[in-house]
């Protein structure tokens, strides 16, 4: 099965080896819909989905740093602005009229520079808090799936052996029945002894 191949989504991963392994496991006896899996398997796999789930976050993490730089180039935009009013209003600084609008301009300036970038802040927070608690949604309902699916698993295994075990004890309880028959002296009630080795086949 082809692997999703999208950059850092490692749970995945995990995901598709469950799928290969389950396709590789042997149907149940007497069933043609269900498998035998192996428990230690399918706990190897729901660890390696714990612990992978923090990576995913950490990559949510990685999300709110770049909108962080975002948020720096916008600071960094913001101060060329004003260094530029500045060096303007430095040229100006004999004309006191042209001096007070330069001011007022640097001023008009640097509110929306600190608007913006707070905008912007809060926009990358909003961001990287929805792509957290989309994650952790994520993990529990895959986990809480997977759960399910190993219990549901366990439970057929479990009924289909002890019917197999029923269906082998009366088997042999018609086998012996029919030695019985065919040998009635060697298997009175009193002195009946186990055989060893297979008995002839029953007609």
């Amino acid at each position: 099965m082809e692997k999703d191949s999208r950059n850092g989504d490692m749970i995945y991963g995990v995901i598709d080896d469950m799928e290969d392994y389950l396709a590789g496991c042997k149907n149940k006896f007497m069933s043609t819909t269900e498998v035998v899996v192996d428990r230690g398997q399918m706990e190897d796999f729901l660890r390696e989905l714990r612990r992978k789930a923090p990576e995913e976050i950490e990559h949510a993490r990685r999300v709110v740093k770049n909108r962080e730089a975002i948020l720096d180039d916008a600071r960094n935009k913001a101060q060329a602005l004003i260094d530029q009013a500045e060096a303007q209003t430095d040229e100006l600084i004999s004309q006191n009229e042209i001096m007070r609008r330069a001011y007022d301009q640097a001023d008009s300036v640097v509110s929306m520079a600190n608007q913006e970038a707070i905008n912007v802040r809060e926009a990358a927070y909003a961001d990287a808090e929805a792509i957290r608690a989309n994650a952790e949604q994520y993990m529990d309902d895959v986990l809480t799936y997977l759960e399910s699916l190993v219990g549901d698993a366990m439970k057929h295994a479990s009924k289909n052996y002890e019917d197999l075990i029923g269906t082998l004890t009366m088997f042999q309880d018609r086998i012996s029945s029919d030695h019985s028959n065919l040998h009635p002296e060697d298997y009175a009630p009193e002195t009946a002894a186990p055989q060893e080795g297979p008995g002839p086949e029953a007609e």
